[in-house]
């Protein structure tokens, strides 16, 4: 997916709530991680959404995501540090093995 024509908005954290991994995880790999809730304003309408995070986040912080103009419900999450992807890819598989698909 390519974000080039994608817009830069402020969203502003609305929760942070720690999730232990399930306990149908077959190893120690999967851990527990936060969930963040946040919101942001796009063409006048309210959007909400979320995205697994190894740190804690403070309610009330603003963060920079990008948003497609055609379709703002679509965004991804500017993350600057790797690490906090790679933390959202285990995050990704942990549910998707959680969730049991194959």
């Amino acid at each position: 997916m390519t974000y080039e024509h994608w817009s830069e908005i402020t969203a502003t954290i609305q929760s942070c709530d720690w999730e232990n991994p399930p306990s149908q995880a077959p190893s120690t790999l999967f851990v527990g991680h936060f969930i963040v809730v946040f919101s942001y304003i796009a063409d006048g309408n309210n959007y909400r959404a979320a995205f697994c995070s190894s740190h804690e986040w403070g309610k009330g912080t603003d963060l920079i995501i990008l948003y497609n103009p055609q379709n703002p419900d679509e965004h991804s999450v500017c993350e600057s540090d790797e690490s906090q992807a790679e933390a959202a890819i285990e995050c990704f598989f942990g549910l998707l093995e959680w969730l049991d698909v194959p």
